[in-house]
């Protein structure tokens, strides 16, 4: 996971809020067509994911295109966008800006948080989600329907949120994150393509998810395999490891998931083991096959805070 960072400007020359557009891959000019002008933005992010917030005090006219797929929430009595293909207000809803199609922007004075996603990204939560290796393509900068352009608009003030609260520094938190806005982004714009062929790709995923969780987590004190739960799932290895990192809320593999449950069963045997009665952590390690001390000991120091041999003779 790349380092986060953050920045915050306020500029009053055109000049500068271009430089300042090209800091996020948006290559737009601007030309305020009144005096006066100040711009200030305020941006967090990290090399996949950054979001924007930006206001401008008046009136003005933008062009350009973009090196990300950016999606703007804005508050404007007037932000009139244009395309080779279409033409709309984002006045009230959301709109997608793509990388290959110019944009005009005429609008008012405003406040708009931008959402950014690489196209690097978009693409491997594509292939990850639905299972096909096509390049993404969007149809359309219009959200698919009215509710899922509300829908976009909540995870915008969520993304706020969690910047605001210092979450977003967070490795965990801000994948998360940047996961949920990528898949969203996938839903609620119009993806060139079959739409029930993903749809039914979606399930199929999740359905072989939930039977590999219930897999392992059944399983997990025998000696079982990633391919004995890829077999269980009627999936192949390759799939499986699409659907866990689909569906897993922290992207885990599934030997990773495995791994895991193992390891917080070693746990439970250590709090009810006794010493006295020859219980060693060596003995509860190897049950859960974990065969090298050492590494047991650092997995389950990272995991629960604690030597396992704490926890053993508490």
């Amino acid at each position: 996971m790349s380092v986060p960072f953050h920045h915050e400007a306020t500029v009053t020359e055109p000049e500068a809020v271009v430089a300042l557009f090209h800091q996020i891959g948006v290559r737009f000019s601007i030309d305020p067509t009144s005096p006066g002008l100040s711009y200030r933005q305020c941006f967090d992010g990290d090399a996949r994911l950054t979001v924007v917030r930006l206001g401008l005090n008046g009136p003005f006219s933008s062009w350009g295109d973009t090196e990300v797929f950016g999606v703007a929430d804005v508050r404007a009595s007037r932000y009139d966008w244009r395309t080779r293909d279409e033409a709309g207000s984002g006045v009230g809803s959301p709109v997608l800006f793509r990388p290959g199609h110019p944009a005009l922007i005429v609008g008012g004075a405003l406040e708009v948080t931008n959402i950014n996603l690489t196209r690097g990204l978009v693409q491997e939560v594509a292939d990850t989600v639905y299972g096909v290796h096509t390049p993404v393509a969007f149809t359309s900068s219009r959200p698919v329907t009215e509710r899922l352009g509300q829908y976009w608009t909540d995870l915008t003030g969520m993304a706020r949120d969690t910047v605001d609260s210092g979450a977003f520094a967070e490795p965990l938190v801000r994948a998360d994150l940047t996961r949920h806005l990528a898949v969203a982004m996938l839903e609620c714009f119009p993806l060139a393509g079959d739409r029930h062929e993903r749809t039914l790709s979606m399930e199929a995923q999740a359905r072989r998810y939930r039977i590999a969780v219930a897999f392992f987590d059944d399983f997990a004190s025998l000696p079982i395999t990633v391919e004995d739960a890829a077999r269980a799932a009627d999936a192949t290895t390759e799939a499986l490891v699409r659907a866990f990192r689909a569906h897993h809320p922290a992207g885990l593999a599934p030997v990773q998931y495995l791994r895991r449950t193992r390891l917080a069963a070693a746990h439970a045997d250590l709090l009810g083991a006794d010493p006295t009665a020859g219980d060693t952590v060596r003995k509860i390690a190897t049950r859960w096959g974990f065969a090298h001390p050492g590494r047991f000991a650092a997995a389950y120091r990272a995991a629960y805070g604690v030597p396992p041999r704490w926890t053993l003779e508490r």
